[in-house]
């Protein structure tokens, strides 16, 4: 038991993460050590995470995030997806559709394909490299950052100044000074 309690008293280890703009309001989030080697092939596959600030395409802009599976061949610089599920900020799942005939497309062919690239076969990000615990706190993150800023709270409210007391306060009148003793004349 006290072994359970070590391990769930244990902080979790943060990974890093590659997060490279793709798009004017979106973001691609890599995550390196996911990487695999596809085997018997030169190919490659990785998850991706797009993050958008619109995934609807609709007003007012609604942010979510696509994953996506996607191989890629860093000999020829190209790349296909297999699988995708698109999500609203919430996590609900919108769409999710594996690819029917993956056809191979240049790695260019779009900003994020492109920024996944780049991780995946030249393994430089592009961009910036963030810790997280798990890719989820990082699409998070991004989504908040387009949320408005909170509005300012109103300052406290002071407490009425008080109102001058009409009550009668008892008179003092001042002591008379004691007279200040003779001088003695000197003859």
């Amino acid at each position: 038991m006290a072994a359970g309690l070590a391990l769930a008293a244990a902080p979790a280890l943060a990974r890093t993460f590659y997060v490279v703009q793709s798009g004017a309001d979106s973001w691609t989030v890599m995550d390196a050590q996911g990487i695999e080697a596809i085997p018997d092939t030169a190919f490659r596959k990785a998850w991706a995470v797009r993050v958008q600030r619109n995934i609807l395409s609709g007003n007012p802009p609604q942010p979510g995030y696509v994953r996506t599976l996607t191989e890629y061949d860093c000999q020829q610089t190209r790349t296909r997806w297999r699988e995708f599920t698109a999500f609203s900020r919430s996590g609900a799942t919108l769409v999710s559709k594996v690819n029917p005939n993956p056809e191979w497309g240049p790695a260019e062919e779009a900003g994020d394909t492109y920024a996944a690239y780049r991780v995946v076969c030249e393994g430089v990000g592009g961009g910036s490299v963030v810790a997280a615990d798990t890719v989820a706190k990082v699409v998070i993150g991004l989504m908040a950052s387009w949320d408005p800023p909170p509005l300012a709270a109103p300052p406290a409210a002071l407490p009425p100044p008080k109102a001058p007391s009409t009550a009668a306060r008892p008179v003092t009148k001042p002591t008379p000074r004691a007279p200040a003793p003779a001088k003695a004349k000197t003859p």
